[in-house]
């Protein structure tokens, strides 16, 4: 069958599952990649990237089932996990953005653009994916018709890049009742993540996987208008400040603070609704939500001398677990000066690009290889990040920003920020030697948290002690059991200016940790023997007269540097500081 007999067919003939099964199969596979007709200058700055994505993007597509009850399912694992590959899995059909972007984008070495294989899988790949939606417009992740808030509110900001890739493009098409069909499921879901009380309830908890609606809702909104979804999703946006983001700067992850989730995922979604909004009222909402976050991150993120990544206060984590993050690259920084402190400097922009335009042009056609089953071996974040708006502070603005950047720019304050939903509070404390952070709460939020001191710094070394998120000797504090008494919980009185915190402890006994200006002096009161745990990245940091020895790791969670955790013994009473 050629293509324009397969195209006037496909028109004409009612889109069943069966009958594009039989049109799928009936074409040859998608070709691989003839690599002989493209040359590394092919590629412009901007798509660096593609050359991976491209030289494997034959065997994703020819990984679609073409029969059965499962035909249209892609199969190949480079999205999710392998773990989560299961038919009733609605996320990992997110992929057909990735298909869509093959089908329509023009680009000289796009050799899959208006390939009738690629359409024919595409549009069966769609007719399965609008089949596992529910009456509600709900889609499921975890179980068939196990509905959640993540498979449908991902579901809104992929297709409708999607949908606004073929509405771009106009031409190649798809079969134009099946277009208005997924046009149709996006109302759906749209409509069920901005009504539903329970979606909305769990966004509450969960915040980046609710955020997914301001990202996909203005990109569909401004494609196909409605007023009623439009007035809710703008008062969803006004409250998300007060419900979604804690008065201490963090968006809700696990009802507490995740800065994986949030950098990653929920600045995603910002720069995605940025892009839409950015000339509008609503700009301001997402630029005071801006704010308030990078008020926190400054306190959680510290630069690593001589290192391209910022170290991170990890121990208050809720659900991922990162020591370092790399550079926070928003266009809200455009507005937000403080983010630009986190961003990528010119200088880095441009060796980047260099080394990849260099590794191109010395390995074409080799490119690296699949990791089959890695959760995002080839990610559709690739592709709905592609076509945003973009802006990247000047060298300049990164150096004005710093300025604001409270533990470079003063030497000595103290700053003590409380969550309204958990009973936790954070402090934060800045001498001119070093730079602290101390949580405390009655319990942690989240089991994998750590509390108590979770962060020592000093702008010339960098980071010194970082206890580890879901560490049982690698996280800070006197030991009880597997853990320290402080991933517990801590019932923390306050002296001296919030410098001076005094608790007791689980078998007995109080343990007072002092910020004073050139050290943390740490005392421990507590009938029979006491072992503490320090993690440092110099163990010479920590001064006692008491049993010690360094249990050296074999892995560092900061690059560049060596992790030991220095063991303290001593019986009735210990005492040790802390020196940068």
């Amino acid at each position: 069958m050629n293509r324009r007999s397969f195209l006037y067919t496909a028109a004409a003939t009612a889109m069943t599952p069966q009958w594009l099964a039989a049109q799928a199969a009936a074409l040859p596979p998608v070709p691989p990649l003839d690599s002989s007709k493209i040359k590394p200058s092919d590629f412009s700055d901007a798509d660096l990237d593609m050359p991976f994505a491209l030289s494997h993007f034959a065997r994703l597509a020819n990984s679609m089932l073409l029969e059965g009850p499962d035909a249209g399912f892609l199969t190949l694992s480079v999205w999710r996990g392998t773990a989560n590959l299961h038919p009733y899995n609605a996320r990992i059909m997110e992929n057909i953005l990735t298909l869509t972007w093959f089908y329509v984008t023009d680009r000289p070495w796009n050799q899959y653009r208006g390939h009738p294989a690629l359409r024919a899988r595409l549009e069966l790949a769609l007719t399965y994916w609008c089949g596992l939606q529910g009456p509600g417009g709900e889609f499921s992740e975890y179980g068939v018709k196990e509905w959640n808030l993540a498979a449908t509110s991902f579901a809104v900001k992929f297709f409708a890049e999607a949908l606004r890739l073929l509405k771009q493009a106009g031409s190649p098409a798809i079969d134009s009742v099946l277009h208005q069909r997924a046009i149709d499921a996006i109302h759906k879901a749209m409509r069920s993540v901005l009504f539903d009380p329970e979606m909305y309830s769990h966004g509450l908890t969960f915040s980046n996987q609710y955020t997914n609606i301001f990202a996909g809702g203005a990109a569909f909104l401004a494609m196909y208008p409605d007023a009623e979804l439009e007035a809710r999703l703008h008062q969803r946006l006004a409250e998300a400040g007060t419900k979604l983001q804690s008065p201490c700067g963090y968006m809700y992850e696990g009802d507490g603070p995740d800065l994986g989730y949030t950098l990653n995922t929920h600045h995603e979604n910002l720069a995605m609704a940025w892009n839409y909004w950015r000339g509008t009222p609503l700009a301001t909402t997402l630029v005071e939500e801006e704010n308030r976050f990078a008020d926190w991150l400054q306190y959680n993120a510290l630069p690593e001398p001589g290192q391209p990544f910022f170290v991170l206060n990890r121990g208050i984590e809720t659900r991922q677990q990162h020591a370092t993050y790399g550079a926070v690259d928003t266009p809200l920084a455009e507005r937000c000066p403080l983010m630009r402190v986190f961003a990528t400097s010119p200088s880095r922009r441009a060796e980047q690009i260099s080394a990849a335009r260099a590794k191109l042009n010395r390995e074409w056609p080799q490119v690296d290889p699949l990791v089959v089953g890695e959760f995002g071996a080839l990610s559709p974040y690739l592709f709905l990040m592609r076509s945003l708006h973009e802006w990247h502070p000047t060298q300049a603005q990164m150096d004005e920003a710093q300025h604001l950047y409270r533990p470079l720019r003063e030497t000595s304050f103290v700053e003590q920020l409380k969550d309204s939903r958990e009973p936790i509070v954070f402090t934060y404390v800045r001498r001119p030697t070093y730079y602290a952070a101390f949580a405390a709460a009655p319990k942690t939020v989240t089991p994998q948290e750590r509390l108590g001191l979770t962060l020592l710094w000093s702008p010339e070394r960098g980071v010194l002690l970082q206890s580890q998120t879901n560490g049982g000797e690698t996280a800070w504090g006197t030991a009880a059991g597997n853990t320290s008494h402080e991933g517990t919980g801590l019932d923390v009185t306050y002296a001296d200016n919030n410098t001076t915190m005094r608790y007791p402890l689980l078998r007995g006994g109080t343990k007072t940790v002092r910020f004073e200006q050139d050290q943390v002096r740490v005392t421990v009161e507590m009938p029979g023997e006491i072992v503490e745990h320090v993690p440092v990245f110099d163990p010479g940091c920590v001064h006692s007269e008491t049993v010690r020895r360094v249990l050296d790791q074999t892995k560092s969670p900061v690059l560049g540097k060596t992790f030991h955790v220095v063991e303290l013994r001593a019986t009735d009473k210990l005492e040790y500081t802390l020196r940068p």
